[in-house]
């Protein structure tokens, strides 16, 4: 056989078998766009922090988001894969609201409590095999699920205090406008803006969606749960921050 024809055979079944995997893809239409951009999130980190960094932070972004859609299937929330958003984070979303507070808050927990637990196996994982950019990876995933509890839509933290009681949405949003302040975090800032708008809605009526209030037991339980999240991740970031500290 020709060099010709054992090229035009190739690219003939090549072309086939690159249908064939698009044509499955297709068939699970939830999961091209969520696979690409994932990697283009991979692509964007990857420009700012190197690719291996990059890929530990889309891992643990991943994992923070796994949190959120394993509580929401395990409820009957009808969740979709998580999509990200290149550069900004990622997002989980469902075509089920909860009926009440209660589920809400703790779908958003859920989120934060899985990621910090990645970001530990991650630090772990690093720590027992002399790898700096392991740990490193640890340490951004506790201060970003961290910064995910701050009590402010559209964070976690803002779902889960807001059904303890709206008004500690106030200074959560003060909070985060300081960090965004703090950080010179041009994202925060805009996401800031976006959750004094949130206050302004929540405050006058407008954001009442006809969720059922949590009950007292269950206000007691996710705040006593809220803090103790926040306290363990501050904790273990304060903790790992100092060791990467000597790497440097």
């Amino acid at each position: 056989m020709s060099e010709d024809k054992r090229s035009e055979k190739t690219t003939i079944f090549g072309g086939i078998g690159a249908l064939a995997i698009l044509a499955k893809l297709k068939a699970a239409g939830w999961l091209l766009p969520n696979v690409l951009t994932m990697f283009a999130s991979i692509g964007v980190y990857t420009m700012m922090f190197g690719f291996r960094y990059a890929v530990a932070i889309v891992g643990l972004i991943f994992i923070h988001e796994m949190g959120h859609w394993v509580w929401m299937k395990a409820t009957g929330l009808n969740p979709q894969a998580p999509m990200f958003l290149p550069g900004i984070g990622a997002y989980t979303a469902m075509s089920k609201m909860p009926p009440d507070q209660t589920s809400r808050a703790w779908v958003a927990f859920a989120g934060p409590l899985i990621g910090g637990i990645g970001a530990a196996v991650l630090y772990w994982a690093g720590l027992h095999t002399a790898n700096d950019w392991l740990m490193a990876a640890g340490n951004t995933g506790f201060f970003l699920n961290l910064m995910q509890l701050i009590p402010a839509k559209p964070f976690d933290g803002g779902f889960v205090l807001g059904a303890v009681w709206r008004w500690f949405l106030i200074p959560g949003t003060i909070l985060l406008i300081i960090a965004g302040v703090a950080l010179h975090s041009t994202l925060l800032m805009i996401i800031s803006v976006i959750s004094v708008f949130g206050l302004f809605r929540q405050f006058r009526g407008a954001a009442n969606d006809g969720t059922t209030p949590a009950s007292l037991p269950q206000r007691m339980l996710i705040g006593v749960a809220y803090l103790s999240l926040c306290g363990m991740l501050a904790y273990l970031y304060a903790m790992t921050q100092s060791a990467v500290n000597t790497m440097r």
